[in-house]
């Protein structure tokens, strides 16, 4: 039976356990579960933390965990759409099976937050690609900048639709994530990131020059000041580049 808000809930408990341990809680940490669900993460991670905060946009499923973990006292059950959840001003942690049809908006919602510590997540296998990948590659964009700024990324395992009910029509796959405690970006940055890669076949020279709606003899001081091959497409360009470019805008045009 299709579920009200696209899950698919993870049914194998040794990949359940596989995932909490990679995330090496301890009783100390304040732990946020994203997507609790039916609790196969939950039942694992309650016994590790002594604040443990499952938020779940469904309100069937957050009545039924609020039953479950009543005599639980480590155990928050939120029922709220994560995106409209405001991060504890504390240290947290992140574990999650998250729902795929908003998964990359909830990483974009708390990878930037300065008390995110680590998350490990699961996701279908290609977003996690995306995220995870490096210049040069297909799966390479917006995204992948994104997570670069904010975190380290390491690939962990994959795991297959008969872990889940209902199955997925896809593979999905497993990541951690660990705040880089990086200052905040340049105001240029992701705007001019996400402009180049809507034209990620075009050079960054033309890129550069309909961003800042100039000709191209301006752009190309630009990207010479730079060291920037003109000629470069988006995706062979990496952060450290964008954000010397970002940074030159700025001192041009502020």
């Amino acid at each position: 039976m299709r579920q009200p808000h696209g899950q698919n809930f993870l049914v194998d408990k040794n990949v359940a356990h596989r995932i909490v341990e990679s995330a090496a809680i301890s009783k100390q940490d304040l732990v946020i579960e994203i997507g609790p669900g039916k609790a196969a993460l939950t039942d694992i991670l309650k016994d590790l933390t002594d604040n443990l905060i499952a938020v779940d946009i469904d309100s069937h499923l957050a009545a039924d965990l609020e039953i479950k973990y009543k005599d639980n006292k480590n155990v928050t059950v939120i029922n709220k759409d994560f995106l409209k959840y405001e991060l504890p001003n504390k240290p947290f942690k992140i574990v999650a099976n998250l729902p795929y049809n908003v998964g990359t908006a909830i990483v974009q919602k708390f990878l930037p937050n300065k008390n995110f510590v680590s998350a490990v997540i699961m996701l279908q296998k290609d977003v996690i690609s995306r995220l995870l990948s490096k210049e040069g590659t297909k799966d390479y964009g917006y995204i992948s900048l994104f997570r670069q700024y904010y975190a380290d990324a390491e690939f962990l395992f994959d795991v297959y639709p008969g872990c889940f009910s209902p199955k997925p029509q896809v593979m999905s796959a497993v990541a951690k994530f660990i705040n880089k405690n990086s200052k905040e970006p340049n105001s240029q940055l992701f705007s001019l990131i996400k402009h180049c890669f809507s034209m990620r076949r075009k050079t960054i020279l033309n890129c550069l020059a309909t961003y800042l709606k100039t000709d191209k003899v301006q752009a190309t001081e630009m990207l010479n000041s730079c060291n920037i091959d003109v000629m470069l497409r988006p995706d062979k360009m990496i952060l450290e580049q964008y954000k010397n470019l970002t940074s030159k805008i700025v001192a041009v045009f502020n």
